[in-house]
């Protein structure tokens, strides 16, 4: 299939971060071109006159199987939210309701220009990339494994996070993942990263959430969790770790020598009052791969990068007291360019040669007048500008229309899952 964009406002996203006005043609799932007044032969043409295209945002840290559970426990604190609430409410979880609430979860990141995601759930993982398939995302998925420190469990959960390693389909590839720290035995994950690297795989786990992981494992293992992380192998450029929202400097240091993804999710962790600021200046700087995620519905309440984006510069501000400190250029990059790198796709950038994951923007109000685009869409756009959206070359969204699922049906059987009885 070939799609011919003509006249759109191209943020490129290319080294030298140019801003073009110009016609995009899409060869099979690759940008073939860009220029003025393209006039190649092409299955579909889009006329994007007056609209902004953008490379498709990646949210790199989500729960789509907990989309059911936006806003069913709100305004709890933290462990009681988790421990009360949302745990129980999973394990009732069907198959069935896992993917149900997957595809109303793509459904909102396609809306809201999201093409690429990384999940992390604790069920079996299939219906989950059943969804992703079917609606037409791109993205890596993993089963967490967790044993809350008890290394006699680690075998059994080994066993059963292993089938996803096999369940690549598409454009949606396998990840392994541990809970977290302070909720793992060292076996079990050196177990789970040994399995990562075996596979080929991306890592990803939880890690300095809260102040209390921080204290668990300084008083278990009397170091800090990056170093701790660091000291058995976990802690390499084939890992992403989430949140990373109470650090030392020594920490972000490792993190940058050891080329880390850090996966920030500023919204979800304002909403859970973790209190800790992810120091993304800093760990930008120390060489880390900074990229952002949204978090699940349930914690978040929404799936929109373009939030995540704002909430991450306005927290780097308030943080360092300077309103300066950070670009809405490298937030951009941030959710694009890094997010791309992270999930090792040629992406993230609208040139000749790369995977075609497009967004297409219409202004409206909120991106008027045009000063600054960068700048607009960190901190003035939203899903509601997104108007088409191609993944893979694929038009997934078409003039504000899902085009791989009926959506009102969808909404139907939302409306009528039973997963949050008590």
């Amino acid at each position: 299939m070939s799609i011919l964009i003509k006249d759109a406002t191209i943020i490129t996203q290319n080294n030298s971060r140019d801003q073009l006005q110009a016609d995009i043609f899409i060869d099979g799932n690759i940008i073939s071109k860009i220029g003025k007044n393209l006039n190649d032969k092409s299955d579909e043409t889009i006329d994007a006159g007056g609209k902004i295209a953008i490379p498709g945002l990646v949210n790199t840290h989500a729960h789509v199987a907990m989309t059911l559970f936006r806003s069913y426990a709100d305004d709890l604190p933290l462990n009681q939210w988790l421990e009360q609430k949302i745990w129980p409410a999973e394990a009732k979880q069907t198959s069935k309701d896992v993917e149900i609430s997957s595809k109303l979860a793509f459904c909102e990141m396609i809306r809201g220009g999201t093409t690429s995601f990384v999940e992390m759930c604790i069920h079996d993982t299939k219906p989950i990339f059943k969804a992703a398939n079917e609606i037409g995302m791109r993205g890596i998925i993993a089963q967490a494994a967790l044993d809350f420190g008890d290394h006699s469990k680690s075998k059994d959960v080994m066993n059963k996070i292993k089938p996803t390693a096999d369940y690549a389909v598409g454009n949606i590839n396998a990840s392994i993942a541990a809970h977290a720290p302070n909720t793992c035995s060292e076996e079990l994950l050196i177990k789970t990263k040994e399995l990562a690297d075996q596979k080929h795989l991306l890592y990803q786990i939880h890690v300095s959430e809260t102040r209390q992981e921080v204290f668990d494992i300084l008083k278990t293992k009397g170091k800090y969790p990056v170093e701790y992380l660091d000291s058995i192998g976990i802690a390499d450029k084939n890992s992403i770790f989430i949140h990373c929202g109470w650090l030392t400097k020594h920490e972000i240091s490792l993190l940058g020598n050891n080329s880390v993804t850090v996966s920030s999710c500023p919204v979800s962790n304002l909403k859970l009052a973790t209190g800790g600021i992810a120091q993304l200046t800093e760990l930008d700087k120390s060489g880390a791969l900074v990229t952002l995620g949204t978090d699940s519905a349930a914690s978040n309440n929404s799936l929109s990068m373009f939030e995540s984006m704002k909430f991450a510069g306005l927290l780097q501000r308030h943080h360092y007291w300077k309103s300066d400190v950070i670009t809405a250029q490298k937030i951009f990059d941030f959710a694009t360019i890094n997010g791309a790198k992270a999930l090792g796709i040629n992406g993230g950038s609208i040139e000749a040669g790369k995977l075609a994951d497009i967004v297409l923007l219409e202004p409206g109000s909120n991106l008027r007048p045009r000063n600054d685009l960068l700048a607009h869409l960190v901190y003035s756009g939203g899903p509601q500008n997104v108007s088409d959206v191609i993944i893979d070359g694929k038009i997934v969204l078409r003039n504000r229309k899902m085009q791989t699922i009926d959506e009102e049906k969808l909404y139907s059987e939302v409306e009528s899952m039973v997963s949050l009885k008590e």
